[in-house]
């Protein structure tokens, strides 16, 4: 099995609630109605990266208007978003989105494929050229004519675009929790979620 890169203590805290700015409180009640979280819950992950509020506050807004503005079906997004977690041994991303991809309809089979890649059997060519797409971006920044191809044929420019974003702004976020150990949200367990 791959290394779990979200494994061991903190490299960087998260903040206490007695170290919340007030910034940092309305970055958290802006994320809380985004998302419908608990008003006495707050993640590791956004108490860490609200040490830097300044940067944090616009990449909240980012996210919220990428989602409201998404013209990609959930399942292809998860595809893609779980193959670049499992690239990037991010337990974190893999473990939160396991579940996520079977409510967008990725099947216990597929989940097992996606931790083999592109060359797992079974997948159609559509599905196939996600995958591969998330792993020619990885391995090279680039993509290959071939993937490319069967891209164009199946997804409308704007979708291509999002697509790769979304692989891009996953790589971000892996790079960040894996690097700063950012610790898992208590029930996420990390790259063995099935």
């Amino acid at each position: 099995m791959s290394e779990d890169h979200t494994d061991g203590e903190p490299r960087i805290l998260p903040l206490t609630a007695e170290e919340l700015s007030g910034e940092g409180q309305t970055l958290i009640a802006k994320l809380r109605a985004n998302y419908g979280l608990d008003d006495g819950y707050l993640p590791d992950s956004t108490a860490t990266m609200l040490r830097h509020p300044k940067m944090y506050g616009p990449y909240i807004d980012y996210v919220g208007a990428r989602n409201r503005a998404s013209v990609v079906p959930k399942r292809d997004l998860e595809l893609v978003i779980l193959r670049t977690g499992r690239l990037c041994n991010s337990g974190y991303i893999w473990g939160e989105h396991v579940p996520f991809g079977k409510q967008a309809g990725v099947t216990d089979e597929e989940i097992e494929w996606l931790v083999e890649g592109s060359s797992a059997p079974g997948w159609n060519a559509r599905d196939r050229a996600l995958v591969r797409l998330a792993e020619e971006l990885h391995e090279t920044c680039h993509v290959s004519d071939e993937t490319w191809a069967v891209i164009a044929d199946n997804f409308a420019e704007a979708q291509i675009i999002e697509i790769i974003a979304i692989i891009g702004s996953y790589h971000e976020v892996a790079y960040l929790y894996n690097a700063i150990r950012v610790r898992r949200i208590p029930g996420n367990p990390g790259l063995s979620a099935r």
